[in-house]
Formats: C-alpha cells, structure tokens, sequence
C-alpha cells in the first residue's frame, strides 16, 4: 500500500509539474489588430519628395501649358504665334494679341520675339510689320509691364 501513496504522490507531482510547465511555456495569442483607417483630414502628410529645378520646371511648364489651353477653349488665349507665347498668360491672364495684331496694334514681347523668330500665323502679316517692344500696355486695360 505504502508502495501505490508513494506512486500516488510521484505521480501527482508529475502532472502538477507538467500542468505547471505547461502553463508557463504557451505564450497568450497576441490581441487581434486593430482594423487601420484611412488617414483623416488632419493626419499629417506623408513625407514630400524633394524634386529636382529640372522635375519642378518640367511641371510648372506642363502646368503653364494646361492653363493656356483652358483658356483658349474659353475663347480667352487667342494668340499670334505657334507655339504660343507665355507673356500674356504669366502677365495678363488672357491673350488678344492675334485680335491686336489684325486690328493694326502692337503685341506682348512674346509674340513680338515669336514674330521676329518666324512663328508669327496671321495670314497676310510680315514679321517686320509687327509692332512690339520689350515694356507692352494693353490698350483696354491701360496697364504697363
């Protein structure tokens, strides 16, 4: 009987420890993650990315471009020379230079330097016609540059 306590025993002690054991090496299952949300208006931005002078005036010209596009398809850029001047566009917000031009007026240095580079487009215009000079007043808005 002595012999079946002392078995009893050892073999209590043993599932103890293994319970004990056991218990000690399962690790807890980690919590489940949080579904992540999108960015809120007020998260901060992600990190710029530093652009080249090169890429920066690659967009400003592409952007340039778009602009006097939009404002041609609204009947407001309606310019003498091809490819079309930047002045009025960078200085004016419009162009009336091809309209200027037929009626007899000066145009905006840069048509004026298109017109003396051979880009001029008004049928029946010669280049040494064209009045132009590097300061230019539109005669309806009486502003100079």
């Amino acid at each position: 009987m002595i012999v079946n306590k002392v078995v009893l025993v050892g073999l209590s002690v043993v599932i103890a420890a293994a319970s004990f054991v056991g218990c000690q090496s399962q690790s807890p299952e980690p919590p489940a993650s949080e579904p992540t949300e999108p960015p809120g208006p007020n998260a901060p931005a992600p990190p710029a990315v530093e652009l080249s002078t090169s890429q920066r005036l690659d967009d400003v010209r592409t952007a340039l471009e778009a602009v006097k596009t939009e404002l041609n398809e609204q009947g407001e850029y309606n310019c003498c020379v091809q490819p079309s001047c930047d002045w009025c566009a960078l200085h004016e917000g419009n162009c009336e230079c091809f309209s200027n031009l037929q009626e007899g007026e000066a145009v905006c240095p840069g048509c004026g330097l298109g017109w003396h580079n051979g880009q001029g487009m008004v049928d029946g215009v010669e280049s040494s016609s064209v009045e132009w000079n590097i300061t230019h007043e539109h005669p309806s808005s009486g502003h100079e540059h």
